[in-house]
């Protein structure tokens, strides 16, 4: 009876520990329990959606979750921004963002964002790149970087050119070619890359620039000619092209990059979390192919890397909305 008695009383007491550790093991489930969903503050079909859906593809594979691509356009990415920033806080939800969220509209836009560039958002990881191109309408007697501001010193005031719309890498590298060369151009602002093109091609400008999946397309059917890559070294897709650097203009070099953010309230868990899985799919020699055929290179990162370069980008932006006195409502 002793015996039985002391059993009784040990099972007593586990049953009482075991339901005392319950809900403390309930308190942190493992991470992710639930479909992922990932903004993208742009139209479906451009750069940003392309990149976001082959990523989330195969984070669905790493995660063993759906990753659920959602678009919210409009003010160059802002209107996504703020929406995902404002949303309750969810350690489900995430967003691609590139340059413009928050190294360039911030100080592009005069009116207030809805967000915070600062605070609102966590670093997970930078995610891939690519560079700019310029290209000419064929009907140009123009060929080189040179020449084309040649031709624009030729004729101020008349030499115009198109871009998804302001704030737009295409734009703002533009308005830097026009300071760093005292060359004055016409800026032309279209509601997305597609109507940008269309322009190009029916004579309403004479040049644009874009990143390399928009153009490529037409590059490679000959309806533009390209004239120079931005990137530091010739772009595998364009053997033959210079870069701005071969062309003269090393100030010129820009990439537009993507990477994923969380809210501010994401737990470091999380976002340790989502980084390693983001760059184990980065680091796949066969998505690193898949990217390519995209126009895209894998730009794997840590939190921290993305972090200073998102801030080393501010600085750079900032200064050339400055000097070229670009300005959004």
């Amino acid at each position: 009876m002793k015996a039985f008695r002391h059993w009784k009383l040990w099972g007593c007491c586990a049953l009482l520990l075991s339901a005392m550790a319950a809900p403390a093991g309930a308190a942190e489930p493992a991470w992710p329990s639930r479909p992922i969903r990932l903004l993208v503050p742009y139209a479906a079909g451009g750069s940003t959606d392309i990149a976001s859906r082959l990523i989330a593809q195969k984070l669905s594979e790493k995660l063993g979750q759906p990753v659920v691509v959602e678009n919210r356009a409009g003010a160059a990415g802002s209107v996504g921004a703020a929406y995902f920033a404002k949303a309750a806080p969810d350690d489900h939800y995430f967003m691609m963002i590139t340059p413009s969220q928050l190294s360039i509209n911030p100080y592009l836009y005069k009116t207030d964002l809805g967000y915070d560039a600062e605070k609102d958002f966590v670093a997970i990881g930078l995610a891939t790149q690519t560079p700019n191109v310029i290209v000419t309408a064929p009907s140009l007697n123009v060929h080189t970087l040179g020449e084309l501001i040649a031709y624009g010193k030729a004729h101020p005031g008349k030499l115009a050119y198109s871009s998804a719309g302001i704030g737009s890498t295409g734009h703002l590298l533009n308005e830097l070619i026009k300071t760093q060369t005292k060359t004055q151009m016409l800026h032309v602002p279209y509601r997305g890359n597609g109507p940008a093109m269309q322009a190009l091609l029916a004579g309403e400008v004479q040049f644009n620039t874009d990143n390399m999946p928009q153009l490529l397309p037409q590059i490679q059917a000959g309806k533009v000619r390209p004239i120079a890559v931005t990137s530091t070294k010739r772009w595998f897709q364009l053997p033959d092209v210079p870069t701005v650097g071969e062309a003269g203009y090393p100030g010129l070099v820009t990439s537009v990059w993507f990477g994923m953010v969380g809210q501010a309230s994401l737990p470091p868990s999380v976002v340790a979390s989502m980084n390693k899985a983001l760059n184990a799919v980065l680091t796949d020699p066969a998505f690193a192919e898949k990217l390519k055929e995209y126009s895209l290179e894998a730009n794997p990162s840590t939190p921290e890397q993305m972090t200073a370069h998102i801030r080393e980008e501010a600085k750079r932006w900032s200064k050339i909305i400055k000097d070229s006195g670009a300005t959004a409502e």
